[in-house]
């Protein structure tokens, strides 16, 4: 009997596969997590003005992995007031959080002015908090927004 490697790698990423759609919905169906996330975001509070436009939870995956989710991440979509600027979003929470929390703070992404977002990573007893100011580089007052996502550790890393 002849055997096919095409075949045999096909069958191990479809059981990877399956195992890891399997156990997000285990872990869907499971709510602890998607409660403590809230818990978190909650305690973190909502910057003076702004207001939740959204918020949802999703199956974290590694990079470079199987494909088996390692937890959930929720986040929350909120809008800041007219004429807030990043600058004010970060220092809140950096104000805020301190003491409880240890920050880490990037720039990243450049919006069409040429303007920077910040990313700040929040860490404390393997629980991690991610803001991302990315959404407020839009030119309509509408339509920005500034995320706010909570979740679990990868082996004590955010």
């Amino acid at each position: 009997m002849k055997r096919r490697p095409g075949l045999i790698a096909l069958a191990i990423v479809l059981v990877s596969l399956s195992a890891g759609i399997a156990y997000a919905l285990l872990t869907g169906r499971n709510s602890s997590g998607i409660e403590e996330n809230r818990r978190e975001l909650a305690a973190a509070g909502v910057y003076p003005g702004a207001e939740r436009v959204g918020s949802g939870s999703t199956a974290a995956f590694p990079e470079n992995g199987l494909p088996v989710p390692r937890g959930v991440v929720t986040t929350a979509a909120l809008r800041p007031p007219a004429g807030a600027k990043q600058i004010d979003i970060v220092d809140y929470y950096l104000a805020r959080l301190r003491g409880r929390w240890t920050p880490k703070v990037e720039r990243s992404l450049s919006g069409p002015s040429g303007e920077r977002a910040f990313r700040v990573t929040f860490s404390r007893d393997e629980r991690c908090l991610a803001l991302l100011t990315a959404g407020m580089l839009v030119s309509q007052q509408d339509e920005r927004v500034y995320t706010l996502s909570a979740y679990e550790a990868n082996n004590g890393s955010c």
